[in-house]
C-alpha cells in the first residue's frame, strides 16, 4: 500500500523563485509573432538551482526601436551572444545572469520573472551554474525492509 499524505494544497501551486539576482541557461529560443502580430523571440530560461523555468519576450517593435535594441543588447551582452546573430539555435545552452522579481499574474498567483539581464562583466559575484537541487518527497521516513511488504526483488 502507498504510504503518502496527499496535500491538496499543493495542487496547481508553483511556489515562486525568491527574488534577487541569479544564474540563468537559455533552454529554448524561438521566433513567433506577438499577440500584435510583430516578430518576437520567445527565450525560455532555467534558472541556476531552481526548478522552474521563466520566459522573456523580446517584441520587434518598429515604433520603439530602443526599445527592442535595448533589450536585444541585454540579452547580447548578458549572454556573450555576437550582437546581430539571430541565429537562435546557437542561443541554447548559453549562461548568463539576471534579476527575478516575482508579479501577480491574472489569476491572482505569484509568479517569477526576468526583471532585467545582468551585464556579463558584472555575473563575477554570482555563484557558479547549479542544477536542480534533488527534492525529496514527503514519504513516512521508517524503513521498510522490502521482504515484510511482499516485493518480489
Amino acid at each position: 500500500m502507498i504510504n503518502w499524505v496527499y496535500n491538496p494544497e499543493d495542487y496547481g501551486k508553483i511556489k515562486p523563485i525568491t527574488p534577487g539576482d541569479y544564474r540563468v541557461r537559455i533552454e529554448k529560443a524561438e521566433e513567433t509573432l506577438s499577440k500584435a502580430g510583430n516578430d518576437m523571440i520567445k527565450i525560455t530560461l532555467k534558472v541556476s538551482g531552481c526548478n522552474q523555468k521563466v520566459f522573456y519576450y523580446i517584441v520587434f517593435m518598429p515604433e520603439n526601436p530602443e526599445m527592442t535594441n535595448r533589450k536585444l543588447g541585454q540579452v547580447f551582452d548578458s549572454f556573450a551572444i555576437t550582437p546581430g546573430d539571430y541565429n537562435l539555435q546557437s542561443w541554447i545552452g548559453r549562461v548568463g545572469a539576471a534579476e527575478i522579481i516575482n508579479k501577480e499574474n491574472s489569476n491572482g498567483d505569484m509568479q517569477s520573472e526576468v526583471k532585467k539581464f545582468i551585464a556579463r562583466k558584472n555575473q563575477d559575484s554570482l555563484p557558479a551554474w547549479q542544477e536542480n537541487p534533488v527534492k525529496q518527497a514527503s514519504v513516512n521516513s521508517e524503513m521498510v525492509n522490502p521482504d515484510d511488504i511482499g516485493c518480489p526483488f
